[in-house]
């Protein structure tokens, strides 16, 4: 009886270790998410500290009930720092210009910058009031939420609006409109000659580990358009939870690309779809090799300034690797702005990226049956995400409900802003429906006719 009341206590300390670590691993997510969002809003996108925690984290935590308010939230301004602590466990992301907010970087880091001032938006036209009105009501329980709102047509803004404090000068979020991003900045890339995206990555980058029987490590197959295209057959779950997968790679992995090089493979590339943010990261890795300067350098000489781009910041891993997945700021004029240069590429007439890419890119793939999907592109096949709109219109996409659409044979563009509960809807989608609408009627082309008049 002895041993066994020793060997049930053994076996007790062991669960609760076991318990104690798992948790502590979870709480680490929760400190993470709530370290970075907090530092990049009040240092990259110039907001008030509760205004972030109050429209990002706090919802985002909704999960934990009463035990949020165990979380401690706390900024220091001329530091450059934000940290949380939860139940114990803390975290720290630090502000080092021009990467944005690092979680766990170095310190000291620096206060915010102040942001370029912007032209106030002008009055919306009576015409498309009721659909920019209809876009930022909330609905019975609220949740939606919506913070921004722009409409391009024919290369000229014809409405935009704000929630305060919100404002066009505000660099938002995208989330996975990143992978958008990304996905231009390889084309570019190429375009330049500097990077060729179909061949195998390991040749690309021969420090990456090529996997064996023996060892985890790359597929000597996958290329970067596998990547691109989400069809890598890596084993990464796409899920948000704590315990997933791709929080563990944004909120405990130093070096977030090496959550997709050691995974498991699936399947061989280029034969299933699966929409996967650790397929984009590592293909930032990649990207980031080809480049003969830091990525920041890059961005500035060869995207924003050839855009005209008011703000532009693309944060990065510790390690020093830009987290193509989730992590850029611009304001709603400058994504107008990258909408405007795919829809200038994809009917031929842009500078800076090919046609052909751009038109490769919106085409859906045979891995993925439905067509959702192109090139880091959410497309239209056959009406399957926008039944009411054309099937040529394509989309980035990024964590409760950032949209930037183009319907290229429209000339339109549109960006939404805004973290919407899962309990509620973002109102795009009855946006979009109200600008068919007043597209079918010739308003859009009324509006862009006065506006082309009041400029002269």
């Amino acid at each position: 009886m002895k041993y066994l009341r020793a060997l049930l206590i053994l076996v007790f300390a062991g669960l609760l270790f076991w318990a104690v670590s798992f948790a502590r691993a979870e709480f680490k997510v929760v400190a993470g998410y709530s370290a970075k969002q907090l530092c990049s809003g009040v240092f990259v996108a110039g907001l008030p500290e509760q205004f972030v925690a109050r429209s990002d984290i706090y919802p985002r935590l909704e999960f934990l009930g009463q035990f949020r308010r165990l979380l401690s939230l706390r900024v220091e301004p001329p530091a450059g720092l934000a940290s949380a602590s939860f139940l114990g466990v803390q975290a720290r992301a630090v502000h080092h210009p021009p990467r944005g907010c690092i979680l766990d970087g170095g310190l000291p880091g620096e206060p915010a910058p102040v942001l370029p001032s912007a032209t106030p938006p002008r009055s919306v036209p009576a015409a498309l009031e009721p659909a920019l009105a209809a876009a930022f009501e909330e609905p019975e329980g609220g949740g939606r939420n919506t913070l921004a709102v722009l409409i391009s047509y024919r290369g000229v803004v014809i409405a935009e609006r704000y929630r305060e404090p919100v404002g066009p000068q505000t660099p938002m979020q995208g989330w996975s409109m990143n992978k958008s991003l990304m996905a231009t900045w390889v084309g570019m890339q190429a375009a330049a000659g500097a990077l060729d995206p179909t061949r195998p990555i390991v040749e690309l980058d021969p420090s990456l580990p090529r996997r064996t029987l023996q060892e985890p490590g790359v597929d000597e197959r996958l290329t970067l358009l596998h990547l691109l295209q989400m069809e890598s057959g890596i084993a990464v779950e796409e899920s948000y939870g704590v315990a997933s997968d791709v929080t563990r790679m944004l909120y405990r992995t130093p070096r977030m690309r090496d959550v997709a090089i050691f995974a498991e493979q699936a399947s061989a590339p280029g034969v299933r779809f699966y929409y996967s943010s650790a397929d984009t990261v590592l293909a930032s890795h990649v990207w980031q090799q080809s480049l003969e300067q830091p990525y920041a350098e890059w961005l500035e000489t060869r995207f924003r300034a050839p855009l005209g781009l008011q703000t532009l910041v693309a944060e990065s891993d510790i390690s020093g690797v830009q987290v193509g997945s989730s992590y850029a700021y611009l304001p709603a004029r400058d994504w107008a702005k990258v909408g405007g240069l795919w829809l200038d590429a994809w009917h031929g007439r842009s500078g800076l990226l090919p046609q052909g890419w751009m038109t490769s890119s919106v085409q859906p793939r045979a891995s993925d049956r439905r067509g959702r999907y192109g090139r880091g592109f959410w497309l239209n096949t056959a009406g399957v995400n926008f039944p009411a709109l054309p099937e040529s219109l394509f989309y980035a996409s990024g964590n409760a409900g950032q949209y930037l659409v183009v319907v290229p044979e429209w000339e339109l563009v549109v960006v939404r802003l805004g973290l919407t509960s899962p309990k509620a809807r973002s109102g795009v989608q009855q946006l979009l429906r109200d600008l068919a609408a007043l597209h079918r009627s010739g308003s859009l082309d009324d509006i862009h006719a006065e506006m082309a008049r009041e400029a002269g």
